[in-house]
């Protein structure tokens, strides 16, 4: 069973004392990096005020197409996807990272909330999935959450 994510970034944080993401951030000096995918222009941009209020650093995508173009950068990062966009969607952008072995830390939005599609992004191993509107803070924990993951597989 796919259990919310909120939930567990709540318990997470309260059994280890999870720090805040610009805790984090200032503890480590390390600037995180957001790649924000998502067809919705306002979508972006609300993403964009949140995550470098929170101190992180912001590369946006209005395509999926747009971004597998781009050289990611793995250390440090994280790639947030809308799930449903024309031609290629965030589910096929994860696929096509994994198939380039680029090992990035996926979470997906979504609007279109169904047990398919939960069982497509657990299937594909995201890090994370938040209906839309997210929650500002569990979205900050998430991306914290997922990139600390990705940091303790790859040592």
């Amino acid at each position: 069973m796919f259990f919310s994510f909120l939930l567990i970034i709540q318990s997470f944080r309260k059994k280890h004392f999870l720090p805040t993401v610009k805790e984090t951030i200032l503890l480590n000096e390390t600037k995180l990096t957001v790649y924000v995918v998502d067809d919705d222009a306002s979508v972006r941009q609300a993403l964009v005020l949140l995550l470098i209020s929170a101190g992180m650093e912001v590369v946006t995508f209005k395509s999926a197409a747009e971004c597998l173009e781009y050289e990611l950068k793995e250390k440090d990062s994280c790639l947030i996807t809308d799930i449903k966009m024309p031609r290629i969607s965030g589910l096929e952008l994860q696929q096509k990272l994994t198939e380039r072995k680029i090992k990035i830390p996926v979470i997906f939005l979504t609007a279109f909330d169904s047990e398919e599609i939960r069982k497509q992004v657990k299937k594909l191993g995201a890090e994370g999935y938040f209906r839309k509107p997210v929650d500002d803070q569990a979205l900050l924990d998430g991306i914290l959450w997922a990139v600390s993951r990705s940091v303790s597989s790859n040592s």
